[in-house]
């Protein structure tokens, strides 16, 4: 039961990268990209999960010479442990394929922009630093668009960008950088790209 519980974990820590800065967003905190730093240990951490997974399901099937004296207990003990592992074996594969999954999920067509009404205030289009995942780009993208005065924001991973409209009588464009550095992030203003605008 110990081997399952650190594989979860470790399948957590896998996925951190990318379902962190969503939950640090879903509760409002700051700096998004503090997960940044297990991008480049994903692998390991996912093989680790995988082979502490595979090491309990050995242990928990392995062939048993004494088998046949075990009490009642013990055989019940080990059906309930055979049983939890087949539910937590689900969730590890879940946490591991997030990354991956969250990705072809959050994919947008650029026609689909929801920077669409001129109406809705001044644009901006921003090139954006840091980011190592779509889940950076969400939680970048929640927490800009829930500020007062941001009329709406898109942020593109694969692209890089962030396009952004403001109420220029609530927010100061000038002061977009600074929320997306606060954030974990760098931005630059990008005028000579095209903001995606329907």
């Amino acid at each position: 039961m110990r081997t399952t519980s650190i594989a979860v974990i470790t399948a957590a820590g896998a996925s951190l990268c990318c379902t962190g800065p969503i939950l640090l967003a879903g509760i409002g905190a700051g700096s998004l990209a503090g997960f940044a730093w297990l991008e480049p240990i994903r692998p390991y951490l996912a093989l680790a999960a995988v082979g502490l997974l595979g090491w309990a399901f050995w242990r928990s099937y392995r062939p048993r010479v004494v088998e046949a004296c075990c009490s009642i207990e013990e055989r019940k003990g080990l059906s309930l442990q055979r049983k939890s592992l087949w539910g937590i074996a689900p969730l590890v594969l879940v946490l591991l394929a997030f990354p991956y999954l969250q990705a072809s999920l959050g994919n947008r067509d650029a026609d689909s922009s929801v920077v669409t009404d001129h109406a809705l205030g001044e644009q901006s289009t921003w090139a954006i630093a840091g980011m190592t995942c779509s889940g950076c780009a969400a939680g970048l993208e929640a927490s800009l668009a829930a500020t007062k005065g941001m009329t709406a924001c898109e942020v593109l991973f694969d692209d890089g960008l962030m396009n952004c409209r403001v109420d220029a009588n609530r927010l100061d464009i000038a002061a977009i950088p600074g929320m997306v550095e606060r954030l974990g992030f760098r931005a630059r203003s990008a005028p000579d790209i095209d903001p995606i605008v329907n």
